[in-house]
């Protein structure tokens, strides 16, 4: 909502500022992809044409980031993931947290499931997958 109380809906082409992981700072993105609810899916970073995930950005306060830290150190890395490795197939179905073993990307853990696609973080990449969700 604007100043004079305006709804702005995101629309695809538009603008949103948020974080890029390759330039490792907050850019201007243009919005490639939206949800079925309308919220936006998928951007592209203006500066370095990265295309990734779209995350709302978050405050932080020192106290907090320093709790996530100290709780970081203390807990398994959660790109881990659950169980066993799965040999990949599109034709099964995977959740969140799934280890998958990929013939071309190798080992990767499942980090967001939608309709028949699945976000797979393989060491610092997310590839998206079919699946038969």
């Amino acid at each position: 909502m604007n100043a004079l109380g305006i709804i702005k809906r995101p629309q695809l082409g538009g603008d949103v500022d948020t974080h890029c992981g390759k330039c490792g700072e907050i850019r201007e993105h243009v919005i490639a992809a939206l949800n079925v609810k309308g919220g936006i899916e998928r951007v592209q970073c203006r500066t370095c044409h990265s295309n990734h995930l779209y995350r709302e950005r978050q405050t932080k306060t020192a106290s907090s980031r320093v709790a996530s830290r100290t709780n970081k150190k203390d807990s398994h890395h959660s790109d881990e993931g659950t169980g066993p490795s799965r040999t990949y197939s599109m034709q099964e179905r995977f959740a969140v947290g799934d280890r998958l073993e990929h013939p071309k990307f190798g080992l990767g853990v499942v980090v967001e499931v939608r309709a028949g696609k699945i976000d797979v973080k393989f060491g610092r990449e997310v590839k998206t997958l079919i699946h038969a969700g």
